[in-house]
């Protein structure tokens, strides 16, 4: 369950205390962002202000863990800290082990520990430290658990690496008494605490005024590696027993982007479908703008919270795609424009930075310790590098906000290299083209685009078995190849893009190849009465009920499980190996196809039609469409490497069901101005309506789709804005019911509450026209 709740913002003067300066008075907090989201088992609590931007993690009081785990996150530096409390009375190996591998053991002496309503508000200390505080109320006797300061990188780590951390993120216990705590962690690369460059961060502990609570710190006996003990007295029954957190770094913030620079007014000419998407967003009164707003900054926008409040190129053009009819030109080009500036020499584009100390970590791993702390830009990543002249040419060739700032955006000088825009993309262009070439010329599964040398991923998914093992993804190979074609050809002959050693018919001669020969290369087909066998076997195997595979029935009469004119079960593949054999997993990678597709045969889409059924046959359960299904796949060792409990198994990902809403809604589209799409989808250059578009029968079977597919969504509408959710099954109902990951997962990986991917379904309005937000 995710609950959403407004926070007040309090009108409280800061005093900030620099070193050889007396206390000034810094002004009154300007709180533009206060809200909290409760989210798998944790209470969320986000602040954004003229000091800084942060979020606030702490167990919600109705879990059952032991351990409480706090979590401050703050965009700057990407920084933190991590911290759990743990019961006094219970020193038990399960509740340590509960505080840091993922565990979900549970002892009877639950600890309570809830953030006193109003108590969470920027704070400034010395060395130029800014960061947040709120103050604690304890319910019996505590003890400091693990605790990691500084890089929230090391954190994640930390909780999804089953309790490992290295040895280089210890902090130090620097000034302690019975009211007071000061742990320190001074960056790996750092200068002397005199000067304004200092770079550090620290965790205090205080007790306030009034609080009955009091701290015992007994100083461990062999420096950073033994970890000081530290424990929170409190009187029996624990009335007023609180204690203030702050987490403070001089790491400089980011100006954010409000929600009126963020959305485009209400009054803005447009479709009803735009209106109704609109509503509340620039305004503010709707929770999910100021949510997003969270997440979008003036230079870049960040992909998620907590886990992911840094930049990441594929979450922030996949977010771009869906939002940006929503969205003002100047949000839309702070994100391409953070896109541009990190594309490294080749044209490859970013797919995550790492900043702050963490980016010291990692140089020093790469063996390039003289870099210091200078951002470490990651381009392991096949699908990044073409996401971005699609969004390009959806923002300049069909949005108003797009027009006439073209020449402005690619005269740009970068900031973080040297060049123009302009210049820059030129080698995403043309390194995009010079991979795609060889396939136009030999269409074969050996010329295609697989994962880079040496790397276990390369897309969304994000795992050598999320992608079922394979080596060639879908999404990549059938969808994001040709739409990046299909873009530049576009922006070619608009005369947006002008390169005279670049022709648009040439490389509309190379997307052609990949629309019609990719696709063929990923079909499955298995016999109906294997593929029966199949399913029975994986429902048991998913502790599942066979009455889940009763017959369903599209709207044509055909059972929906079988493929166009055939009694067998056809669909396109996860992955293809490197050997060109299909990783058999149905799945929902057709979305990007669907989004970013110009030329999608009626084939492609019956296979559409084909999956929006319900799961197990499909992908549909009353809790959203998992993203993948592994109940046809041959190898069966499959059925456990993406069961329930794994990060991209069979598993709901909310910007996946947006990708699938919003391609549905542009597909149909192509056939009739009447839809339900908030975007504008004009057609692909000199090109009629699609041929299936003139089969009544067929276009109606598309429309149940979208109609199976919204009923999904719609039953976990709670969920739509966070990252991803699991299931529990009900064998006595046949239902599925909403499951936290973490509580699942053997890793200890968990959900954003807020993922930027996620919002896009503010951009999206449901088959009647109604939005998924409300103000």
């Amino acid at each position: 369950m995710r609950i959403l709740r407004k926070l007040g913002a309090s009108s409280v003067v800061y005093l900030c205390a620099l070193r050889g300066v007396a206390a000034q008075i810094v002004g009154e907090q300007n709180a533009t962002l206060a809200f909290k989201v409760v989210s798998g088992g944790n209470d969320n609590y986000f602040l954004r202000d003229n000091l800084t931007s942060a979020q606030l993690l702490l167990t919600s009081a109705n879990s059952t863990s032991a351990a409480r785990r706090l979590v401050v996150a703050l965009p700057a530096g990407n920084s933190g800290a991590l911290t759990y409390f743990l019961p006094k009375n219970d020193s038990s190996n399960t509740v340590a082990d509960s505080a840091g591998g993922g565990s979900n053991s549970t002892t009877t002496s639950a600890l309570n520990v809830t953030l006193v309503e109003g108590s969470f508000k920027s704070t400034t200390t010395d060395y130029f430290n800014v960061g947040v505080q709120a103050d604690l109320a304890f319910d019996r006797n505590a003890t400091l658990g693990v605790t990691i300061i500084g890089a929230v990188r090391a954190m994640r780590d930390y909780v999804e690496g089953n309790g490992v951390m290295h040895e280089i993120f210890n902090y130090t216990l620097a000034s302690y008494n019975n009211t007071s705590l000061r742990l320190h962690r001074q960056w790996i690369n750092t200068t002397s605490p005199d000067s304004s460059t200092y770079k550090g961060a620290d965790l205090y502990l205080t007790v306030p005024s009034g609080s009955s609570a009091q701290l015992a710190v007994t100083p461990g006996n062999n420096g950073t590696w033994t970890p000081p003990t530290v424990d929170i007295v409190v009187p029996d029954g624990g009335q007023g027993s609180t204690v203030r957190i702050a987490v403070v770094t001089n790491e400089t913030s980011l100006p954010g982007l409000d929600t009126q620079r963020l959305f485009l007014p209400e009054n803005t000419n447009g479709s009803q479908a735009l209106q109704t998407a609109l509503k509340g967003l620039a305004s503010g009164e709707t929770e999910a703008a100021k949510q997003i707003s969270f997440l979008t900054y003036t230079d870049k926008f960040t992909a998620g919270g907590w886990r992911f409040l840094t930049y990441f190129g594929r979450d922030s053009l996949i977010a771009l795609r869906l939002l940006m009819p929503t969205l003002t030109s100047e949000a839309i080009e702070s994100a391409l424009g953070a896109v541009i500036e990190r594309t490294n020499s080749t044209g490859a584009l970013c797919h995550e930075e790492t900043i702050g100390d963490y980016a010291s970590y990692v140089n020093i791993q790469n063996n390039r310790s003289d870099l210091g702390n200078q951002p470490f830009y990651d381009y392991k990543m096949i699908d990044t590098d073409l996401l971005l002249l699609p969004a390009m040419s959806h923002y300049f060739l069909d949005l108003p906000q797009g027009s006439d700032r073209a020449n402005l955006f690619f005269n740009r000088s970068a900031t973080l290299q040297n060049g123009t825009y302009a210049e820059i993309l030129n080698r995403t262009i043309f390194y995009n083209l010079e991979r795609a070439t060889p396939f136009a010329q030999s269409p074969n599964v050996s010329n295609l685009i697989g994962l880079r040398p040496g790397q276990p991923v390369g897309n969304w998914r994000d795992s050598n078995e999320g992608l079922g093992f394979g080596f060639y993804p879908f999404d990549v190979n059938t969808a994001l190849v040709p739409a990046s074609l299909r873009a530049t050809q576009a922006l070619l002959e608009s005369g947006v893009l002008n390169l005279r050693e670049l022709n648009a018919s040439a490389v509309a001669d190379v997307a052609r190849v990949w629309e019609a020969e990719a696709p063929k290369l990923f079909e499955v087909t298995v016999a109906r009465e294997e593929a029966e066998a199949r399913l029975k076997n994986f429902v048991r195997a998913a502790n599942l009920s066979e009455s889940l595979l009763g017959s369903f029935s599209n709207s044509s009469g055909s059972t929906a499980s079988a493929s166009a004119g055939s009694g067998n079960v056809s669909f396109y593949a996860l992955s293809l190996k490197e050997d060109g054999s299909p990783v058999e997993v149905l799945n929902s990678d057709m979305g990007f196809n669907l989004v970013y597709g110009a030329n999608l045969s009626r084939e492609f889409l019956q296979h559409v039609v084909d999956a929006l059924q319900p799961y197990p046959r499909g992908l549909l359960t009353n809790i959203g469409m998992v993203v993948a299904n592994p109940a046809y796949d041959s190898n069966m060792t499959l059925i456990d490497v993406l069961n329930r409990a794994a990060y991209h198994g069979t598993v709901v990902w909310s910007f996946q069901q947006g990708l699938m809403a919003s391609g549905l809604a542009r597909q149909l589209g192509f056939c009739s101005s009447n839809t339900s799409s908030v975007d504008a989808n004009p057609a692909p250059s000199g090109s009629p309506a699609p041929e299936w578009c003139a089969d009544t029968a067929f276009v109606q079977s598309v429309r149940d789709a979208q109609t199976r597919l919204w009923t999904a969504i719609r039953g976990a509408e709670d969920e739509i804005y966070s990252e991803v959710w699991s299931y529990d099954f009900d064998n006595a109902t046949n239902s599925f019911s909403v499951a936290d990951l973490a509580s699942l997962s053997p890793s200890g990986t968990e959900s954003d509450a807020i993922q930027l991917w996620s919002y896009g379904f503010l951009g999206l309005v449901d088959p009647s026209g109604n939005s998924t937000h409300s103000t």
